[in-house]
C-alpha cells in the first residue's frame, strides 16, 4: 500500500485525534482540514485546501481505511478512520503509527517522548517491542532506517508511502540543526550534546540573574541536570533555522514542570546561546534547590 502525502496525513490525524480528543471525533471536512495543517506536531508542516483533505480522503476509502458517519443531531458528515479493523492494530501500534505518518522517521527515544497523548509509554523498551511488531508482520508497516552521519541512534519510518516532499529550507526556515543535541539529550549521552555547544556559549537559567559562559561550565549544568531530571521528554520542537525552540516536560521529585530550551546556532551549526525558561515556580524551586545539591557535589 503505497499513500499519497496527503492520504497519510489525513489518516494520521484522524488517529491522532480518535486517541487524543475522543469527544470531538468522528472529525468534520473543516475539523479534518484544520488538524492537517496544525503548525505543531507535523513536520512538514503544510497549507491543505478543501480539495487536498478529500482527495486524501477518498484515497484512503479505497483502501478502506476510512469511513463516513452520521452523528446525531448535526446534519454533517463526518470522517472516521478504519485502520484498527483493516490492519488489526491497538492502541499503541496505532500511536506509533500516527506519529511516523505526521511527523516523519523519528528514533524510540522521540516517538516515546511523543506519544504521551495518544499512548503513554513506560519506557523505550515498549516503544521498541511495538516497532518489533509493524516491523515483522507479513506486510511490514515500519523500518529501521540505516544510521545517518552525526546521529547516535537510528530513525524508523513507516512503509505506507514516500515521505511528504520537504520544500529547501530558506533563511530563517527549519534547518534541523537541533537534531543532534536532541536526540542526545534524550539518549542520555551528554558527551554529544556538550559536543554541540561552541566554545563561548552563553547560558542563561531561570534560577539566577547573570548568565554563565563557557562550554565546561555549560556543560557541567547539563549533566547535572540530566541527574535531577526524572521521566524527562521533549514534547514538541519549533525549528526556525538558527533558532529552535525545544520544549520539555520532566519531574523533579513530585513536582512536575514544564519548559523550554531556547537554542541559537552559529554558522557551524554550535549552539551559541541557550536559554531555559521553567514553569510553575513550585516546580522550578524544586529545581533550583536540587540543582544547587548537584552543583556543589560536583565543585
Amino acid at each position: 500500500m503505497q499513500l499519497s502525502p496527503q492520504a497519510q496525513r489525513v489518516l494520521g490525524c484522524l488517529v491522532e485525534k480518535a486517541l487524543t480528543t475522543p469527544e470531538q471525533y468522528p472529525l468534520s471536512p473543516n475539523a479534518l482540514r484544520t488538524a492537517c495543517n496544525q503548525s505543531t506536531g507535523r513536520d512538514p508542516v503544510v497549507d491543505y485546501d478543501d480539495e487536498d483533505v478529500t482527495a486524501g480522503v477518498e484515497e484512503l476509502r479505497t483502501h478502506r481505511l476510512v469511513r463516513t458517519e452520521h452523528t446525531r443531531g448535526s446534519r454533517v458528515l463526518k470522517e472516521a478512520h478504519r485502520l484498527a479493523d483493516q490492519l488489526e492494530l491497538d492502541e499503541a501500534e496505532q500511536a506509533v503509527l500516527a506519529l511516523l505518518l505526521l511527523r516523519g522517521p523519528q528514533t524510540v527515544g522521540e516517538l516515546r517522548a511523543r506519544s504521551g497523548r495518544m499512548h503513554a509509554f513506560d519506557s523505550t523498551d515498549e516503544v521498541e517491542e511495538v516497532l518489533g511488531r509493524l516491523a515483522g508482520r507479513r506486510q511490514p508497516l515500519v523500518e529501521q532506517r540505516a544510521r545517518e552521519p552525526g546521529r547516535r541512534e537510528a530513525r524508523w519510518g513507516h512503509l505506507l508511502g514516500d515521505g511528504a516532499e520537504r520544500p529547501q529550507p530558506g533563511p530563517g526556515a527549519s534547518s534541523d540543526r537541533h537534531r543532534v543535541f536532541h536526540d542526545a539529550v534524550l539518549a542520555g549521552d551528554f558527551d554529544t550534546a556538550v559536543a554541540q555547544l561552541a566554545d563561548d556559549v552563553v547560558f542563561r537559567s531561570p534560577a539566577v540573574h547573570r548568565p554563565y559562559e563557557g562550554r565546561e561550565m555549560t556543560g557541567m549544568i547539563l549533566r547535572a541536570v540530566g541527574q535531577v531530571f526524572e521521566d524527562f521528554r521533549y514534547t514538541d520542537v519549533l525549528d526556525g533555522g538558527d533558532r529552535v525552540g525545544l520544549v520539555f516536560a520532566a519531574r523533579v521529585g513530585d513536582r512536575e514542570l514544564e519548559g523550554w530550551d531556547y537554542l541559537r546556532f552559529d554558522d557551524h551549526n554550535r549552539i551559541v546561546e541557550f536559554t531555559v525558561m521553567v514553569r510553575p515556580l513550585s516546580g522550578l524551586q524544586a529545581l533550583v534547590a536540587a540543582m544547587g545539591a548537584k552543583l556543589e557535589e560536583a565543585s
